[in-house]
């Protein structure tokens, strides 16, 4: 008999992949070259990305008895999406409109049909830690969840047909790129939180201040703004005021967070990865010389710039850790540790 956290899993995934294909059934032609804010895939090459590697992802690995916690370990060290997921997507630029939904429509049956097989003697496997950034852990069982994926790119799916976006190359100094994985991963780590969050869960308290998980996520949304400002004072591009406003931590928290309430999870989520492509605009105006300029902080305390982007990848992961006690997979699948 399945497990019935696995059943839950499965019955989400299966809602959201439904979703997501009435979506792509409705794309005209010209739908599917539109450009996805805020990068440089296609709507074609976004669907591309979420037929995924067609295996049977984590339960398959539980299954042939691999996951072990030491290869848990070793799979994240090194570990780059950018690399993974481009190489993906240009694999399948040959691929027709055609090809791609019926890859799209299987995509999740042979993850689908190994969590189904997961029976009682996969329990403690299910149980182990996985790693995903500062303060911020999984575990295994978490990974059986994967309707989140089909509806952080379905909201994609929708701002690229809402908005006109050209993409935009951005480059790093050689210093700032090795630390662009980081950067690149607590977005991604966020946004699978938020997309995780079950939907009843959003006004409860996430945090002893009171703050609900609604809260935690118009909190980090709205960081990105504050981030820009720290890092254009150290190009000398920010005005005092604006620095003082942001340095007032406490007043700035409370409002930007009371002005989101009441907005949807599409809006936050549009609203931060907006943000974190501007703060990623910012960064590319450095050089490997104004990278040693500093950061001043809402203590008064100074970092280098080099220094502050590992300090806003790490706050990311933190609030994204603050997410996980209201996703999907502790509510639905009766698993509350």
């Amino acid at each position: 008999m399945p497990l019935p956290i696995a059943e839950a899993a499965v019955e989400d995934l299966t809602r959201a992949h439904r979703e997501l294909l009435r979506l792509v059934d409705s794309l005209s032609e010209s739908d599917w070259e539109r450009p996805v804010p805020y990068g440089e895939w296609t709507v074609k090459d976004l669907v591309a990305h979420v037929t995924g590697d067609m295996s049977p992802g984590w339960p398959g690995l539980i299954l042939a008895g691999v996951l072990t916690p030491q290869f848990i370990v070793d799979m994240g060290k090194g570990y780059d999406a950018r690399t993974a997921n481009a190489a993906n997507v240009e694999e399948r630029k040959r691929w027709t409109r055609d090809d791609l939904r019926q890859m799209l429509f299987e995509a999740h049956d042979a993850m689908i049909d190994a969590a189904l097989r997961l029976d009682e003697s996969h329990l403690p496997v299910l149980d182990y830690v996985v790693p995903m950034g500062p303060e911020y852990d999984l575990r295994v069982s978490d990974f059986l969840w994967r309707g989140w994926h089909d509806r952080q790119h379905a909201d994609d799916i929708q701002r690229a047909l809402e908005t006109n976006w050209q993409p935009q190359e951005l480059n790093f100094a050689a210093e700032l790129e090795r630390k662009m994985r980081w950067v690149v991963l607590s977005q991604d780590t966020f946004l699978r939180a938020v997309y995780s969050v079950a939907d009843d869960a959003w006004d409860e308290q996430a945090l002893s201040d009171g703050w609900t998980y609604h809260d935690v996520a118009a909190h980090v949304s709205s960081n990105e703004a504050r981030l820009q400002t720290r890092l254009r004072s150290a190009l000398g591009e920010a005005s005092p005021e604006e620095v003082a406003a942001v340095n007032d931590i406490e007043a700035w928290n409370e409002k930007t967070v009371k002005d989101r309430r009441g907005r949807s999870v599409r809006e936050l989520a549009d609203e931060f990865q907006a943000g974190r492509f501007g703060t990623m605009q910012v960064l590319s105006r450095f050089t490997g010389e104004t990278l040693s300029n500093p950061v001043t902080l809402g203590d008064g305390s100074t970092v280098p710039a080099s220094e502050f982007v590992k300090g806003l990848s790490r706050h990311t992961s933190v609030h994204a850790g603050q997410l996980v006690a209201g996703s999907r997979a502790r509510r639905l699948g009766g698993n509350e540790k």
